[in-house]
């Protein structure tokens, strides 16, 4: 602005205080802006911003800075736009990684990959690719098919009274399991000792392996194996080994469902009875859930046997109970366990229960 001399005129006083109070918002705003976010549309029309985590099973983990972490169906989103590359498993072999934009079409996006690709290899070149191909995004090493994930728990509980009553118990137990594309291991095992007054009131152990081959994503087989020993039982050792078919209904952080059943080879070793050898049916089923956001798991867990020979010759194992973490991986769990032989030897009871609170970590 000039003046009437040509000269420059001071801006109105107003002018200069908009001017100062201005600035520093539209900083903000431009520093506050999802500059650089993933872009995903629903086919209901919604539009969110944020960073795609991970995708499997139809549920994908979109994290957002308005609204946390959202779980959506995969089957729901009509687009795309990735702002970085993300890793991509279309089908069971496939691996791409690239960037995503934006298709001609609802259910569609435009794929480009990060390194350059040789002609022969047009899989791999830049093209549009329906979403619903995508089985997996940004996938862990067991489902990339590059490692093993390892994950387990060993908990522990026990008591000791000295005075009028002396009296002491000890629990611990052990679970791993190494998951990959296409397999899975299994260990684990338990030990209990108790003592009333110096006399010892019980000392039993069981260990199990297993491994899994899967098969069309939830159909798998599996070998397994079995050792128990129980010195008020009689039982100098157990052991069974065998294997079958097997179905994995769920797998994930929130809900796992697994029922399979086979053939086993079972030979009973006893203290001071006679011996035992026989084949027999063979079921597992494992089971947890988180249910209603809970940050408490449910699980239950049983194996059986049932003699070919003589059906009336039952075991069974179950586990029962509910975890509750505490943080840093430290759980707290509340378990019942029930043991039932309805042929246990001459002078032992067919059922043993067994109530545990114990503390443990989970990794």
């Amino acid at each position: 602005m000039t003046d009437e001399r040509g000269t420059h005129a001071a801006p109105p006083l107003w002018r200069a205080r908009l001017s100062l109070a201005v600035a520093p918002c539209a900083i903000f705003a431009l520093a506050a802006s999802p500059v650089h976010a993933d872009v995903l549309l629903l086919r209901n029309g919604d539009r969110l911003t944020g960073a795609a985590l991970h995708m499997k099973a139809d549920q994908l983990a979109f994290a957002t800075s308005y609204a946390g972490t959202l779980t959506l169906k995969w089957s729901d989103i009509a687009s795309l736009v990735t702002d970085k590359p993300v890793t991509l498993i279309i089908g069971n072999e496939h691996v791409l990684r690239g960037k995503l934009a934006a298709g001609l079409t609802p259910g569609r996006a435009r794929f480009t990959p990060t390194a350059e690709v040789a002609a022969s290899d047009a899989f791999l070149a830049p093209r549009e690719i329906p979403l619903a191909s995508v089985r997996f995004v940004n996938p862990s090493v067991d489902e990339s098919g590059s490692g093993i994930a390892w994950s387990g728990r060993v908990n522990a509980g026990g008591a000791s009274t000295s005075g009028n009553t002396t009296n002491s118990s000890m629990h611990v137990d052990v679970d791993a399991t190494g998951r990959a594309r296409q397999y899975r291991m299994l260990g684990g095992g338990e030990f209990n000792h108790a003592t009333d007054h110096q006399n010892e009131t019980a000392s039993n152990w069981r260990a199990r392996g297993e491994f899994d081959r899967f098969y069309e994503k939830k159909m798998f087989s599996y070998t397994r194996a079995t050792f128990e020993h129980d010195k008020f039982k009689a039982l100098g050792l157990r052991s069974t080994l065998g294997g079958g078919l097997g179905y994995q209904f769920f797998e994930s952080a929130a809900l796992n469902l697994s029922l399979q059943g086979g053939i086993d080879y079972v030979d009973v070793n006893n203290l001071d009875v006679a011996d035992d050898r026989y084949a027999a049916l063979a079921w597992v089923m494992r089971y947890d859930q988180k249910p209603w956001n809970l940050n408490l798991q449910f699980f239950h867990q049983e194996d059986g046997t049932v003699s070919i020979d003589s059906p009336s010759n039952v075991v069974l194992h179950t586990q029962t109970g509910v975890r509750a973490p505490l943080g840093l991986g430290i759980n707290a769990t509340l378990q019942f366990n029930y043991d039932w032989n309805n042929r246990p030897p001459q002078g032992r009871v067919d059922a043993d229960r067994t109530l545990l609170f114990t503390l443990g970590y989970a990794w």
